[in-house]
Order: C-alpha cells, then structure tokens, then sequence
C-alpha cells in the first residue's frame, strides 16, 4: 500500500494561508500583473499587533476539516505566537484521527517579522512528516530540521517561515504595502513565493459576504499555487484559499469565525 496516498492534502491546507498552509504552495502558473489599491493605514509598531482567532472550514478531495488559526503573546517580553491547529472531520478523522499543529514564535523589528522558532507536527506519528527551524539572527543561521535531516540555512534580512510570511503578507496589505516576494526557510532550504495581484471581488464564507483583494501566490518551478482572498474590514485576513496543482482545483479553506 501506498503509506503517501493516504495523508489526506487538509492537514496542511491551513497553515498555508495563513496559512495557514497549506503545504507551501507555489507554482509556474501565470498571471498578468496588476497594481492593487491598497489604503495606507498608520505602520504597525511591535506593541499594536492584537490578539486574534480565526476559524475555517475545509474541503478536500470529498474530505472535510476544521482549523484554527491564533496570534497570542508570549511570556517573553515583545514575542508573539502564531499557531495553527487543523483537524479532520467526518470519515477524514478516521484517517488522520489526530490534529496537525503549526507554530512560529517572532518578535516585530519596526514593521517586519523577525522569526525565532517555527515549528510543525503533522500529527501523524511520523518524524519524517515533521518540521523544525530555530532562528540565530546573530549568527545569519537558521538551523533546521526536515524528516530528521540537519541543515544551517544562511539568514538574509526578512526571511521568514511557512506561517510568519502569511502573517508578514497581511500586515504590509494593513500598512498600504503591495505584497511581491517573500522569502522563507521550509524543509531545510530558503524558498521565495511571489505574489501576484488578481483584482477585486465578493466572498461568500460561513462567517458572511466580504469585498477582498484577489491574489496568487506561487514559487517559481513548483507545480503548485494558490488562490488566496484578503478582506480589508478584517484587517486584510485570509477569508478564502483556493490551492491548485498543476493549475487544476485541489483544496478550499473558507472562514467560519472570527475574533479580531
């Protein structure tokens, strides 16, 4: 039996978005480039970030899930925590009965994120499917751990991690910033995704209808891509993903909840 056929594609959908995510998803699909409107807000400083939480449901390939998505302080002075919780739900709890968690720790370096640890366990018992980065800013290294192999990434300036840079995204649309290219250390390499704005449009969700900003987010090289709508009157948080491989729908997240 295939071990690989039967990881069901919704544990990673969240963190993807946001996050949430999602498997790191990029790809070679093209779109033409146009200029957002994006209203400048006043810049975010390390003390302004707020708490919140964030609900979505899932579907993938007749599956179903849930996920949860929270930005929390920490006890350390000026450090954040962003986490992602992602269940199966229905038959799909059946094959993957326990949650995915995915979790970065930063502090905020005038408007940008600067990561500490990240941090991802896929839940399924399986080492090999889990993920770890610990952030040495003094150092430029970022030492990290994919299926139990060891890797020193060197640090350049803004890199992030898989869920720091979905956050990273939102904050610069809040602060009137067009989103491009984001650099992240994933699975013991830097990968940069690129981020392409599609227009506006109107988003259904079970947490209420929403005018967002379309984008595409896809790495050079990579068959996969997404889809993913941003809601200005929630603080430009993800309020739809839509993943692609090979430009063909795989998966859909839409929000359910929110706490701002």
């Amino acid at each position: 039996m295939n071990r690989k056929a039967n990881r069901p594609a919704i544990r990673n959908i969240l963190a993807a978005v946001l996050l949430m995510a999602v498997s790191a998803s990029g790809g070679t699909d093209s779109a033409p480039k146009v200029t957002a409107n994006i209203d400048p807000q006043p810049a975010l400083k390390a003390k302004t970030l707020s708490p919140f939480e964030l609900r979505y449901q899932l579907k993938a390939y007749g599956l179903s899930g849930e996920g949860v998505l929270k930005l929390q302080t920490t006890d350390i002075a000026g450090q954040y925590l962003l986490s992602s919780r992602t269940e199966a739900t229905g038959l799909a709890s059946l094959i993957r009965p326990n949650a995915a968690i995915e979790s970065s720790r930063f502090t905020m370096d005038g408007e940008t994120i600067r990561v500490d640890e990240y941090h991802f366990n896929s839940g399924s018992g399986d080492k090999l499917e889990d993920s770890h980065a610990s952030f040495d800013w003094d150092a430029g290294i970022a030492h990290s751990n994919h299926q139990e192999e060891l890797a020193d990434v060197e640090l350049r300036p803004g890199m992030l991690d898989r869920m720091s840079a979905d956050l990273q995204v939102t904050l610069d649309l809040k602060a009137g910033k067009q989103p491009s290219a984001y650099t992240m250390v994933h699975r013991n390499s830097a990968k940069t995704y690129e981020f392409i704005y599609q227009g506006e449009d109107t988003v259904k969700t079970p947490a209420g209808t929403f005018k967002a900003i379309k984008y595409l987010r896809q790495r050079p090289g990579s068959s996969r891509s997404a889809f993913i709508w941003y809601a200005p009157e929630l603080a430009y948080q993800a309020v739809k993903v839509i993943q692609l491989k090979n430009g063909k729908k795989g998966a859909t997240l839409l929000l359910s909840s929110y706490w701002l």
